[in-house]
């Protein structure tokens, strides 16, 4: 699998799929997630654009650098990784943690960034979501690193989804626990959640932005993606009925078909 150095004792894993010619996608996952997740959209997108999939530092196949990591820094590492790799002009895709730091790096890189989606993510940690990610933090500290991946299913994943196939619900426990960040990396990422605010900045986003969430996000409810939307002047905002945190795994039909319009709109 590629490997790539961005900066000196960082190098990232990343894949690309699909037919260079066409429009770039990039797609960021969030907190202790490794990039196969993505899996279930890069098939679909793939026919139509060049998705570029990466693990953040800390996880999967990457390297982990010692933290706390930010959201600032780990933009960084997305323009680095792109910049390695030959890509210019992009779109940016990402997931909670990697909706922020998507955000993050179209903020900064204007003239690269060509329409950016925020899943399941949030404009800054306050009030409820300071709660809600600080449990991960305590789950890691109190579980470590198993431990910390079944305690967040209940967060991630809807009651009727993990209870309906549990040799689902095991199979998707084990391929977290097989692509798990470091512990180090782990904990340095979810420092990035705790000192996360782009409220003052999300203003600047000119390009097409769409948000999404699911209607039963317990980790970040509708509520925080409605800050992106009221933040970004013109951003498209989609709720999906009885979606959970993981929309992109538990309901990817409706995701993609969702993601994939506004994609073949946007994304030129």
């Amino acid at each position: 699998m590629p490997r790539t150095t961005i900066r000196e004792g960082l190098a990232l894993h990343y894949e690309e799929f699909g037919d260079r010619s066409n429009p770039t996608v990039v797609l960021i996952r969030g907190t202790g997630a490794d990039s196969s997740r993505w899996m279930p959209q890069v098939e679909l997108y793939k026919g139509e654009f060049h998705v570029v999939i990466f693990d953040n530092r800390g996880v999967g196949k990457s390297d982990t650098l010692p933290g706390p990591y930010t959201v600032s820094q780990m933009g960084d590492d997305t323009m680095m990784l792109l910049d390695a790799i030959g890509v210019g002009r992009c779109h940016l895709s990402g997931s909670s943690l990697g909706g922020a730091i998507a955000l993050d790096a179209a903020i900064k890189h204007p003239d690269r960034v060509a329409s950016l989606q925020m899943h399941s993510s949030w404009l800054r940690t306050h009030g409820y979501t300071a709660y809600s990610l600080g449990l991960l933090k305590k789950f890691l500290q109190l579980a470590g690193v198993d431990g910390y991946y079944e305690l967040m299913l209940p967060l991630l994943l809807t009651a009727k989804f993990l209870s309906a196939d549990f040799d689902r619900t095991m199979s998707i426990l084990g391929h977290m626990r097989a692509n798990a960040a470091s512990a180090e990396g782990l904990a340095a990422q979810i420092e990035a959640n705790l000192s996360y605010d782009l409220s003052a900045r999300a203003g600047e986003v000119k390009v097409p932005v769409l948000v999404t969430v699911g209607d039963n996000d317990v980790l970040l409810p509708p509520s925080a993606s409605q800050e992106i939307v009221d933040a970004i002047p013109g951003a498209e905002f989609v709720v999906f009925p009885g979606g959970a945190h993981l929309v992109t795994m538990e309901t990817p039909a409706a995701f993609n078909d969702a993601t994939l319009e506004w994609m073949r709109r946007n994304c030129r």
